[in-house]
């Protein structure tokens, strides 16, 4: 069976990715049969390791097919200026003196190379899979970075949600952090929940996997060291609210 993984809200959080690919890894070595990868957005953002995750992704394309779309806080990352000499612009970004930090500090370690990597992204995600015409975004379809889909919502919800992009046969979207596998007249709306920012206390590493022919979407959790970030995050002096963002969701 073929299979294509789905993965978003990584935030720059390696330790949690790493698990996550390597759970990947042992599905395949199990048989399973997975065609490509789709990272839906805000690969970097809130936790210390944005350059090594970049890498991480930089590795993984080398052999395998990976689509990787911008998402909310990536876009701030890209909104600089191309010759900025620092990221004082993140000051007047709507955010939690906090998350502003954490942004700087992002913008800060990526450096040109790095930045760049996240300018090329699309937003938009536009491929196929088997037969199947998918649409993928990190916020919503008309919204496609500030846009927020909720988990736990009723079929009418998501049959609204569904509309614009009711060509295609599955959207697929990362804000509800949550997973979401909805059925809606118009077509499937799955969210595969999130790598790195846990929108709950109990929250694991979260990811989908997809079959390219029925769409049955498999949500797969996997356990990741907070510990090693907590301690990343002091290491690197940065605002201890991070480390219960880490810990129990929200920002």
């Amino acid at each position: 069976m073929v299979y294509v993984a789905v993965l978003a809200n990584v935030n720059g959080n390696l330790p949690a990715l790493a698990k996550a690919l390597e759970k990947i890894e042992e599905f395949k070595e199990s048989g399973y049969d997975i065609e490509k990868y789709y990272i839906l957005g805000n690969v970097v953002g809130l936790f210390p390791y944005p350059t090594e995750v970049i890498e991480a992704l930089k590795d993984l394309m080398k052999n395998n097919r990976v689509k990787i779309i911008r998402g909310e806080l990536d876009q701030v990352i890209t909104a600089s200026d191309f010759h900025a000499e620092g990221p004082d612009y993140i000051d007047s970004v709507e955010y939690p003196e906090h998350v502003k930090k954490a942004l700087k500090y992002t913008w800060e370690k990526l450096g040109h190379e790095g930045r760049e990597f996240l300018r090329d992204l699309p937003v938009y995600l536009v491929d196929k899979i088997g037969k199947n015409d998918i649409f993928g975004v990190y916020g919503s379809p008309l919204n496609p970075l500030e846009g927020k889909v909720l988990p736990d919502q009723p079929i009418t919800y998501y049959e609204s949600v569904m509309r614009p992009v009711r060509d295609y046969e599955i959207l697929l979207v990362s804000s509800p952090k949550y997973p979401v596998n909805a059925m809606t007249r118009y077509g499937r709306v799955v969210c595969p929940g999130s790598i790195g920012y846990p929108p709950g206390r109990e929250h694991k590493a979260t990811f989908a996997l997809i079959d390219v022919d029925t769409l049955h979407t498999k949500f797969v959790e996997v356990d990741y060291s907070k510990k090693l970030v907590e301690e990343r995050i002091k290491k690197e002096g940065l605002p201890e609210e991070l480390i219960r963002t880490l810990y129990h969701g929200k920002t």
